[in-house]
């Protein structure tokens, strides 16, 4: 029997946190798997009752924040390790930036465990924001080359690591986030009771966290430009900490009665499948995870063709409308759109006006949205069975 220690900072929502609650339900039974949380927050159903460290990573200003989370990095590695002394396991694998450095530290002098870092975000975006870049390069540089294996969930970001941050290229192997199809289509089927989704109007639709990342009010300034044109419905599922910020551009932009914040949701595909575009205005995204599950609910695809997901997933345009990417200026309502807002909304509504283009496209996405299945699991699997014969050979070596 294998054992596998998965932390993450919380499973309270996000793609890197599905992607773990899919590992814990769907990987094989010979591998025993327990997710440990930093945070104990949980939205995504797991295989068994989870562990938590219980840090309290509140942030009230920039100062604390820093001092947070060098507190958090020390004390989280100090419980983290105690769990590792406890369970003795074979692998422990982390997904965030927080965890992947708990996880590495945690091991080190431990030759019993395998470690497996994940990188679900773009590392570059840090940088420019970092007074202290250099020590954010060379603290990545060091703790990343000390695990024994990191999982990039796309190719850009492995270009990335490696080219800006000097990780060993042998080190990193690409796998992208599984997505359980035949779940989701099924969940996708269920009866929506919302006078919104009733009638005949087209709905966009636009699932993910309230975030700087996922630059949701640039969608919402180009929808204004799309409801001058188009009787239409916009749809936004996710919870964060731009939610009063957007409600505030949707009331400055009268789009009140047009645009509605589901919040989250606990079966987001059975609104998603019900709409006519699944629209993404990421500033940046790894490999979104809501994008292919949208495609897995046969959703044409609009997304913004930024680092690094979308096109990978998209295939440069090949079974989705890829759009320029956007500044991630905050704007306000009375700010005039941006060449880039201006062309989204353009797109939006080029495909609202083409049935037959919006058909073609739900074909396509149904299609490519198979290529990340549950298949991907074995990827896991194999790599993690991999990694323990390899470190059993180098013990018998050793003696």
């Amino acid at each position: 029997m294998t054992k596998l220690l998965m932390l993450i900072a919380s499973l309270g929502g996000g793609g890197a946190e599905r992607v773990a609650s899919d590992l814990s339900l769907n990987l094989n039974p010979n591998i025993r798997r327990i997710i440990v949380t930093i945070r104990n927050e949980i939205s995504y159903p797991i295989n068994k009752a989870l562990l938590s460290i219980n840090l309290n990573l509140t942030n009230r200003n920039l100062i604390d924040q820093r001092l947070k989370y060098i507190y958090s990095i020390i004390v989280g590695s100090i419980k983290y390790r105690k769990l590792i002394n406890e369970y003795k396991p074979n692998v422990s694998l982390s997904f965030l930036g927080l965890d992947n450095f708990i996880n590495i530290l945690s091991n080190i002098g431990n030759k019993k465990t395998k470690v497996i870092v994940s990188i679900h975000w773009i590392p570059s975006t840090n940088l420019h924001k970092s007074r202290l870049e250099r020590l954010t390069r060379y603290k990545t540089n060091i703790l990343y080359n000390k695990a024994d294996l990191i999982i990039s969930v796309s190719k850009g970001i492995k270009k990335e690591l490696v080219r800006d941050f000097n990780i060993n290229p042998e080190k990193i192997r690409v796998i992208y986030n599984p997505v359980d199809i035949e779940k989701i289509r099924h969940l996708a089927m269920e009866e929506v009771n919302d006078e919104w989704f009733e009638g005949d109007l087209p709905i966009l639709i636009n699932m993910g966290r309230l975030t700087q990342a996922k630059g949701q009010w640039h969608l919402i300034r180009s929808f204004s430009k799309v409801r001058e044109i188009k009787q239409c419905k916009l749809v936004i599922c996710g919870k964060g900490e731009l939610k009063l910020y957007l409600e505030k551009l949707v009331r400055n932009l009268d789009l009140t009665n047009d645009v509605k914040f589901l919040g989250w949701q606990d079966n987001p595909f059975k609104y998603i499948s019900k709409s006519s575009i699944f629209v993404s205005s990421s500033i940046w995204d790894a490999l979104p995870c809501a994008l292919i599950e949208a495609m897995t609910c046969g959703c044409p695809i609009i997304a913004t063709d930024c680092k690094y997901g979308p096109s990978e997933i998209l295939e440069k345009g090949k079974f989705g409308i890829l759009t320029h990417p956007m500044d991630g200026i905050f704007y306000k309502a009375s700010d005039p759109l941006t060449p880039e807002e201006n062309y989204l909304a353009n797109q939006i509504i080029r495909l609202l006006e083409d049935n037959e283009l919006r058909k073609r496209y739900s074909e396509k996405a149904r299609k490519r949205a198979n290529d990340f299945d549950k298949k991907i699991m074995k990827e896991y699997e194999k790599m993690i069975q991999q990694l323990i014969s390899g470190g059993a050979r180098e013990r018998a070596q050793m003696c």
